[in-house]
């Protein structure tokens, strides 16, 4: 039995738990961190298959941290969730059924991170 893809979820937004749970439903292991002093650290120890980072109304600070993740670990997989400000080709909306689609699109063997923009 494969173990279930492991996905940090950096979200402190109202309605995280929305998010939190409408992923663990679909199977996924989501560990959750409230900012992204929280997150730098757990993701440069890596152990990840997707980060997904909510943008919690300054897209383009959650764009830089993108950025930053990105140029540490370029293989790494990276959904950004907003509404406007950072144009990214990982950038989606935060609604949670964009959300899932763009997860499970990352998550397929074959997805390049072109593929997330157009799966939102």
């Amino acid at each position: 039995m494969n173990s279930p893809a492991r996905i940090l979820l950096i979200d402190k937004a109202i309605d995280r738990k929305e998010r939190i749970q409408a992923l663990k439903g679909r199977g996924y292991a989501v560990f959750p961190a409230l900012n992204r002093e929280e997150a730098r650290s757990r993701c440069l120890r890596g152990g990840y298959d997707l980060i997904v980072i909510h943008a919690d109304g300054d897209p383009d600070q959650a764009a830089q941290f993108c950025d930053d993740i990105r140029s540490q670990s370029p293989q790494q997989r990276l959904i950004l969730c907003c509404n406007g400000g950072a144009s990214r080709d990982y950038a989606i909306g935060s609604d949670v059924p964009s959300v899932l689609q763009a997860v499970d699109s990352a998550l397929n063997a074959n997805a390049k991170p072109a593929d997330l923009a157009s799966a939102a």
